[in-house]
This record gives structure tokens, C-alpha cells and sequence, in this order.
């Protein structure tokens, strides 16, 4: 074999001698980079807006403005629901709820209140603004039998002892509050200045030691 013909052998080939299947899969190495750079865009746009629309509400909240708020927040849940991964934030559907419970509007509080417990079903919060919420709405009822549920999970959370209370003195049962208060304050003593004010449980208060 003279050099030439090594010479020849030896060159790589050219691009347009390349093999149809090593342009296939270049394509598809390129259109899967573009793919992820354009889905990390799109997340980190959308994320970013969560954030911004998040700390607005919060920011409305603490000045009183709920409708404001609860508008802001809707914005904050849209844009959640867009970045794909991890789309859920139990403390945004929270601050929703508290943002009705504000306004007054009772139902859509409750409904929020609801997906914070499926979303956090091992975070206490959700069942004391949910409770909250219903003895609000004037369903004692309904705020009781959730306490006593909530409460074989989370036996040390005052508020929750707290509602509960207040679920028994609204259905007339008087020393089932006096006990359930009792223990509410036992687990935070500063609940016994709120109890003085509340309207449900004036009668129960005078009972205490």
C-alpha cells in the first residue's frame, strides 16, 4: 500500500460522509438540551412569580387589605400550579383561607382550609383554622368532632383544646368546655386572657381556679 492510499484511509470522514445515524442522534441530543433549557425557563419564570405574588399578599395581609390579598394569593396558586414540580404549597393555600376567614367569607375559607389538611396532614395548623372556621360559620358541631379527630394526633396543641372548648360551651356542654379549656391553658397560659374575651366561653372562665 503506497502513503497516498494510507493517507486516504486514514482521514476521518467527512461531515457528508457521516452515517445517517450519527446526524440522528446529534438532532436529538440538540432538540433535548433546547427541551430542558426552554422546561428550567419556564419553571424559574413561573416560581419567581410565585414568590413575588406570595410576599405581596403576605404584605397586603398584614395591612388589612384581605381582598387584595386573597386576589394576590389566587395569583400566587396560578403561578404554582405552572412550575410542573412541586406545584403544591400548603402555606399559600393557608393564608388564602386566612385571608377569607378575614374578609368573612366562610366557605371558601373552609375549602382552603381542607386542601392545607390533605397537603399537610401531619402539621397541626390546618385542623385549628379549619375548626376556627367552622365555629365562625356557627357549626359547633362540626368543630367539635374535628377537635376530638385532630386531637388523637396532635394531643398537645392548645388551640385545638381551645376550639374544642368552645365547641362544647356553644352545644351547651358546659364542664366538657370547662376541662377542655383547662387544658388549653395548661399548654399555653396566655390563652386565659383570650377565653376572657371570647364571647362563648365568659361562662366557662368564672369556673377556672
Amino acid at each position: 500500500m503506497t502513503s497516498n492510499e494510507k493517507q486516504i484511509t486514514e482521514n476521518p470522514p467527512t461531515e457528508e460522509e457521516q452515517t445517517p445515524g450519527n446526524k440522528a442522534f446529534r438532532i436529538v441530543c440538540m432538540t433535548f438540551c433546547l427541551a430542558v433549557t426552554v422546561l428550567f425557563l419556564w419553571v424559574w419564570h413561573h416560581q419567581t412569580q410565585f414568590n413575588d405574588h406570595y410576599r405581596k399578599a403576605t404584605f397586603l395581609m398584614r395591612n388589612g387589605e384581605a381582598e387584595q390579598a386573597i386576589e394576590t394569593y389566587q395569583k400566587a396558586i396560578k403561578n404554582k400550579g405552572r412550575t410542573i414540580f412541586f406545584t403544591k404549597e400548603p402555606s399559600v393555600y393557608n393564608n388564602l383561607g386566612q385571608a377569607y376567614l378575614y374578609a368573612e367569607e366562610y366557605a371558601p375559607a373552609v375549602e382552603n382550609f381542607k386542601k392545607v389538611i390533605v397537603m399537610a396532614p401531619d402539621v397541626a395548623e390546618g385542623y385549628v383554622n379549619l375548626t376556627t372556621a367552622y365555629l365562625r360559620q356557627n357549626l359547633p358541631t362540626d368543630a367539635r368532632e374535628l377537635c376530638l379527630h385532630a386531637l388523637q394526633t396532635f394531643p398537645k396543641t392548645a388551640l385545638l383544646h381551645y376550639n374544642l372548648a368552645c365547641a362544647y360551651a356553644l352545644t351547651g356542654e358546659a364542664q366538657k368546655a370547662i376541662n377542655s379549656l383547662r387544658q388549653a391553658i395548661d399548654f399555653n397560659p396566655e390563652l386565659k386572657a383570650f377565653a376572657e374575651q371570647e364571647g362563648a366561653l365568659k361562662g366557662v372562665v368564672s369556673e377556672l381556679p
